[in-house]
Formats: C-alpha cells, sequence, structure tokens
C-alpha cells in the first residue's frame, strides 16, 4: 500500500466514509493520482472543465508536482505536506490532488457558490442610501467594503475560531485612521475565545463584550456596506464573519445610534431637526407611560382640573389599577411587534393594524383600559420604532418596566430616583474604551456638531480624536 491509498483510507475512516467526498484516480506517466472533493462544497463544472481536462493534457514527463501546478488551469493553488492540511482544505471547499510517491500534495480552489445573490437590506431601509447589503460570503462583502474604500490602508486581520466550525472571521481598519487602543482591545478578547463553533455574528457579539454588564448595546451590528466604510473612515473597527450577512463596529457611543446613513443626503438644517425627533422619541417611549401612571396615582395635584376630571371619567369602570392597565396594554402591543417581526412580509402590515385596532377598541368597549391609556401606549409604541437597533428598544424595555414600578410606588420622586439610576449606568459604561455617553460626558466640543445637531459637512473637517490621531479628513482646495 503506497502513502496516497494511506491517506484516503484514513480520509474514509475519519468521514464514515462520507458519500459527498468524491475519490477519482487518473494515471499519469506512469504515476497513480488521486483528485479528492467534497461535492457539496465544490463545483462539478470547475473541476470538470479545468482540473481535469489540464490534467488529460498533460505530456510532461518532468517532476510530476512541477507540471501538474505549472499546466494546471487554476487561478488559485497551493502546496501542503500534511494530513492536517488536507483535512482543512477539503472541508473548506477545495480540491486536493495526490501523487503516488509525492510528500507533497496539491490544493486548488474550486469552491462552489453557496451564498444569495447582492440584495437590497432587509432591516435597514433607507430611501435614499445604497441598495446594496451584505451576503453570506465574507469575500463578497470584503469586496462590497473595498468597493468604496480603495486604498491600500485597508487592512484585514484573519482570524479562525470554533473548534469544529473554524469560522472565518477578520478585523477590518484604515492603517493610517485606526487608534492602536481599540484594535489591541479587540484582538485581545477574539483571542481568548475558546468554542465548538461560531455559526453567526451574534455569538462574536456577546462573547467580546460584558454580556450582562449593561442592557444597552455596546456595538452596532448593521448590514450595510456603506455604514460600515462610513465608520471605517471614521477610525472605528470592523468585524466580519463568514456566513453572516451582518458586520460589528465598534467601539460605539449612545450618540450613534441616533445617527442614520441617509443624514448625509439633507441639509444639515434638516438632519438636525430630524436628531431632535429621534431623541424626543427616545424619552417619549422611555418615559410616558411612567409619567401617566405617576401623575394619576400619586402627583394628582400637577394636572389641571379638566384633565384629570376627563381621565377620572373614563376610568370609573375600569377594574384594574392604572399600573396594571398599562403594563397589559404594553405587553399587548409588544406581542404584537414580536409577531411582525415572525410572520411573512406580505402579511404583517394589515396584521398589525388590525390587530392594534381591534385590540383596542374592544379593550375600550370591554372596559379593561380607558381611551385616554389607548393613547398613552399608542404614543409610547410609535415612538418606539424610530429607535431601529434592537438591542436598544430591548434596553430601553427593561427601563420603562423599572419607570413604571417606580412611579407606580413613589410617583414623580420614583421617577428621578430611576432617571439618576439610568444617568449613572449610561456614563459607567464603555464600549471598549470609549465612554458611552461620549461626546456629551466627557464633552467634546468639537463632537457635538455631529450630535443632536449636525454641522454643515465644510465644519465636520477633522476626525475625532478618541477614534483616530490622523485628525484632518476634509480640506478645501
Amino acid at each position: 500500500m503506497n502513502n496516497i491509498e494511506k491517506i484516503i483510507n484514513k480520509i474514509k475512516k475519519d468521514t464514515n466514509n462520507a458519500e459527498d467526498i468524491t475519490y477519482r484516480k487518473k494515471i499519469i506517466s506512469k504515476k497513480e493520482i488521486y483528485i479528492i472533493y467534497n461535492e457539496s462544497l465544490t463545483s462539478s463544472n470547475t473541476i470538470s472543465d479545468f482540473i481535469i481536462r489540464s490534467l488529460d493534457n498533460i505530456k510532461n514527463k518532468s517532476t510530476l508536482i512541477d507540471t501538474i501546478t505549472n499546466n494546471i488551469d487554476n487561478f488559485k493553488y497551493s502546496i501542503i505536506n500534511n494530513y492536517e492540511d488536507i483535512c482543512y482544505y477539503l472541508n473548506y471547499g477545495f480540491t486536493i490532488i495526490l501523487i503516488e510517491n509525492e510528500n507533497n500534495y496539491i490544493v486548488l480552489e474550486t469552491k462552489r457558490n453557496l451564498s444569495r445573490s447582492i440584495s437590497t437590506p432587509q432591516t435597514e431601509k433607507s430611501l435614499r442610501a445604497a441598495m446594496d447589503s451584505f451576503v453570506e460570503d465574507i469575500q463578497t462583502n470584503i469586496g462590497l467594503i473595498r468597493r468604496r474604500i480603495k486604498t491600500n490602508d485597508l487592512w484585514i486581520d484573519s482570524n479562525e475560531i470554533g473548534k469544529y466550525t473554524k469560522t472565518k472571521v477578520n478585523i477590518l481598519y484604515i492603517k493610517s485612521i485606526y487608534k492602536k487602543k481599540y484594535l489591541k482591545l479587540i484582538k485581545e478578547k477574539l483571542n481568548k475565545i475558546d468554542i465548538d463553533g461560531i455559526i453567526n455574528i451574534g455569538t462574536i457579539k456577546n462573547l467580546i463584550t460584558d454580556e450582562n454588564k449593561t442592557i444597552f448595546p455596546t456595538i452596532i451590528t448593521t448590514e450595510r456596506p456603506d455604514r460600515v466604510s462610513s465608520a471605517l473612515l471614521k477610525g472605528k473597527i470592523v468585524i466580519l464573519i463568514d456566513t453572516s450577512p451582518f458586520a460589528i463596529i465598534l467601539p460605539v457611543c449612545l450618540n450613534d445610534f441616533f445617527l442614520q446613513t441617509e443624514d448625509t443626503y439633507s441639509k444639515s438644517i434638516n438632519i438636525s431637526l430630524t436628531r431632535i425627533i429621534r431623541y424626543l422619541a427616545f424619552f417619549i417611549t422611555l418615559l410616558t407611560p411612567a409619567i401617566y401612571i405617576a401623575l394619576t396615582t400619586h402627583n394628582k395635584e400637577l394636572l389641571p382640573l379638566k384633565m384629570l376630571t376627563s381621565i377620572t371619567s373614563q376610568r370609573k369602570n375600569v377594574p384594574f389599577s392604572v399600573f396594571t392597565e398599562a403594563l397589559i396594554m404594553l405587553v399587548s402591543f409588544e406581542i404584537l411587534k414580536e409577531s411582525e417581526l415572525r410572520l411573512p412580509n406580505f402579511t404583517t402590515s394589515s396584521l398589525s393594524i388590525v390587530g392594534a385596532l381591534i385590540l383596542g377598541q374592544a379593550s375600550v368597549e370591554a372596559g379593561i383600559v380607558s381611551p385616554i391609556m389607548i393613547i398613552v401606549i399608542a404614543i409610547t409604541s410609535i415612538s418606539s420604532l424610530l429607535l431601529t437597533e434592537p438591542e436598544l428598544s430591548n434596553g430601553i424595555r427593561w427601563y420603562r418596566l423599572l419607570f413604571m414600578i417606580s412611579a407606580n410606588l413613589l410617583g414623580i420622586k420614583g421617577l428621578i430616583i430611576v432617571l439618576i439610576i439610568l444617568f449613572l449606568d449610561l456614563t459607567r459604561t464603555n464600549s471598549f474604551g470609549l465612554p458611552y455617553m461620549y461626546p456629551f460626558i466627557p464633552t467634546n466640543l468639537y463632537a457635538l456638531k455631529n450630535s443632536i445637531i449636525k454641522f454643515p459637512i465644510k465644519k465636520l473637517n477633522k476626525r475625532e480624536k478618541v477614534l483616530s490621531d490622523n485628525k484632518t479628513k476634509y480640506k478645501e482646495k
């Protein structure tokens, strides 16, 4: 038994003689060669049209391994010399050529295209921004970024994580812009990961952050290559993983969740008003139910007499307390929102509208809730729709509940106590060393030009010093 038969027998034993692994034998220059590939991962047309045909045309009698590499029609090949590498490349969609009495083996890239084509963003829709989004192939995703950032300064550090999945994880940054301390910290966290497998970007996201230290998100996940490119140009760092159509942007602060890619398409004065509305929506969805509970339970003297009389008359037949009433309606609306995410796109809008209308009207007619409570919860729910980051919405849910409980127990005093707790939580939080409340705390006057109020692009001619030492980003010629 020669060396290549031993290797083939070992592969068959280790894979339980998997049916999708093909072993094809040929004789070239009186030597046996075996072509091994995994049908599930490779392109049969590439193997047939380029590799097999090239091998059939080989007539040179010199060293066979040199002859094959010089004559084979394949743009990417490597030479390996151990069994572990054979298994690695075989499971990555490469074709292996084993040659009799040779200790080196040829691997040729013959990957099948297993990812979908580039489509429009599904979770981050925009009226005027770019209409392409990431897919499940990491090379395609890198191409979408390189299409926008055409420089040798775009560096990529490649890693493999997962004992069984060996998932490719790439760190992207612009060498002349990024700050070294952030990259060092990110690499340290990635190097500490020891796990069976990485199937999606959520696993990486939770492993590199202190998952339960704060309920607010400290990184951004996005499917938009234009958003990623913009982040890289600011000095931020991006993580891509194979098989995931999302990228991670870090470090981030709370203000980043209120900025949108399409903000650059309008005049700064119009975008400033839009951002004010976004922040206003944040506080409305966070505080409105709690304020209503506090005013109708403990602090009635703060309400005008006519309004108090109207609320009292509406609630005279409601069997529940204001807190219970609000909790029932909020839970009902959250269930509607979650069901909208799970149902097919063509049914979501109609079901949500019909569900909300029927639920609200039926609840009022049955005397379970008051009409004004429907208004309060509707305003709260509509305001939450302006916050598109799911993790931020989830954090708001918890604090909204905490505000409601404190308002029910202590009224306005309870609201103030929880506001202090929220402020302390936000100020003590950081994202890989970047203060979460930046640029408000610590205050950076220049960075404030692109926070709630957006200054014209010509006024934003420098990068933020917390993200980059390369400050200048815009000059007039």
